[in-house]
């Protein structure tokens, strides 16, 4: 998604708007997948993940003649696969509640595809930051992931968690600077242990 341009989401947003199958067709083809992971740091459930994103796609094409051209349809499939997601675990908490937090991130995904001499290195610093990015308060979190995880601009994050762009800028400063404070003070630990 991230080589899509701003351009081509418009272009999509005005002839999904006007009742076009292929443009609906394309953005579907070009962002389904990027729209299911983001789903799936959620719901923890490929299966599940995919659901709600066709149950998304189904809405967008449903309330089409609503679509605003000129706010961004990307943040705006965002949006509505957050709400979904957040709706499924809301109506499904106590599965929530009960499931071993197996995170399978898109950092463990890369970890995958790199196999090098430097592979467990590289798998336990991953292991740690996603630690501690759990550990960000939520909405800061949110921020974080749409921000680093998803490609968002600041405005389009501000659409998606219905805040300003200046606090989205806020929490974002304040994630980085707990995940870098917190990794410096592990890695001193580290060092002292060692030692």
């Amino acid at each position: 998604m991230d080589n899509i341009t701003d351009n081509q989401f418009t272009e999509w947003s005005h002839a999904i708007k006007d009742g076009s199958k292929k443009s609906y067709s394309d953005f579907f083809r070009n962002c389904y997948e990027h729209y299911v992971r983001f789903a799936y740091r959620y719901v923890k459930s490929k299966d599940q993940a995919c659901d709600l994103v066709q149950e998304a796609f189904i809405k967008l094409w449903k309330n089409r003649e609503q679509l605003d051209p000129s706010k961004s349809l990307k943040s705006y499939m965002f949006t509505i696969v957050r709400n979904l997601s957040l709706n499924h675990i809301r109506d499904h908490k106590s599965r929530f509640e009960s499931l071993e937090d197996k995170d399978h991130s898109l950092n463990a995904l890369i970890i995958h595809q790199e196999q090098n001499k430097n592979d467990s290195y590289i798998k336990q610093t991953v292991q740690i930051i996603e630690h501690l990015i759990k550990k960000l308060p939520d909405r800061q979190r949110e921020a974080f992931e749409l921000s680093r995880f998803e490609g968002l601009r600041h405005d389009e994050i501000a659409e998606v968690m219905k805040i300003s762009a200046r606090t989205v800028n806020n929490h974002i400063v304040s994630a980085c600077r707990f995940l870098r404070e917190e990794y410096e003070v592990k890695n001193e630990r580290d060092k002292d242990i060692a030692l």
